[in-house]
């Protein structure tokens, strides 16, 4: 899943500064100004469309969050079978693998295996004639011939050994049903940015429209910060940042209603 720096990936303000208590208060005090009679003013109605999507907002968050509860409780249940990387395949070569977590995760510190692709080539590569200088005697020749069967007999048991390590990451892999959990996950987690996208689109008419984009920007917490981007929203990097247009929002409509 791609992680791209946007403008929604912090809501617009600080963590701390952009609080449920603050928002809460700004919101008192903007319903307050907007209680104020004005004469000969019509009240005005909220934005159909922003309220359709206000009432689908829990929904899609439950969703979400349902979703990502499957999948910590298959990390939990799984992740203590994801196997160890034996010693003996160890390595520091470039051709090496990382050995990745049961989730695609790099383990830290990263370690790293030899394939069996790769050690049967080397394997392979061992057994090739070998040259020699002229006048070697015949015996020099055959000893080490043997000695290089040897060598490459242990690199075709580490081959086999590093067959076994990833059948038993793919059979965990598989029966754990990960992949699926984190495709239900990630298509939840679109649909919930992409929900709060269409809601901060819309200009609030009224108090209750900026309560909705209040409570979809809270929502959109519960969505670790580099994850708030998603791949079908090119339009998302364009956007304003949302917490400074929700404050926005509450001034204008409270100097409208003053």
């Amino acid at each position: 899943m791609p992680n791209a720096h946007v403008a929604a990936a912090a809501t617009g303000l600080p963590t701390a500064t952009f609080s449920r208590r603050r928002m809460l208060l700004g919101l008192a005090a903007a319903s307050s100004a907007a209680a104020v009679p004005v004469a000969s003013a019509k009240a005005p109605a909220e934005d159909p469309e922003l309220v359709r999507l206000g009432q689908r907002s829990a929904a899609l968050a439950l969703a979400y969050q349902t979703a990502v509860a499957e999948r910590e409780a298959i990390v939990a249940l799984w992740a203590p079978q994801w196997p160890t990387v034996p010693v003996e395949i160890r390595t520091r070569s470039k051709e090496g693998k990382v050995a990745r977590g049961l989730q695609g995760e790099w383990p830290e510190p990263h370690i790293a295996y030899d394939v069996p692709e790769t050690l049967r080539r080397r394997a392979a590569a061992m057994r090739e004639p070998r040259q020699f200088r002229k006048g070697t005697s015949p015996l020099t020749i055959a000893k080490d011939a043997v000695l290089m069967e040897k060598a490459a007999a242990k690199v075709d048991a580490l081959a086999s050994l590093s067959e076994l390590y990833c059948a038993e990451r793919y059979r965990v892999w598989e029966a754990s049903g990960i992949r699926p959990a984190q495709d239900k996950e990630g298509a939840a987690r679109e649909d919930l940015l992409r929900h709060v996208a269409a809601i901060m689109e819309r200009q609030p008419l009224t108090m209750a429209g900026v309560i909705v984009q209040a409570e979809a920007l809270e929502l959109l917490s519960a969505v670790p910060p580099l994850q708030r981007s998603a791949p079908s929203l090119v339009s998302l990097q364009t956007l304003p940042v949302w917490g400074e247009q929700l404050a926005a929002n509450i001034l204008r409509l409270a100097r409208s209603a003053s």
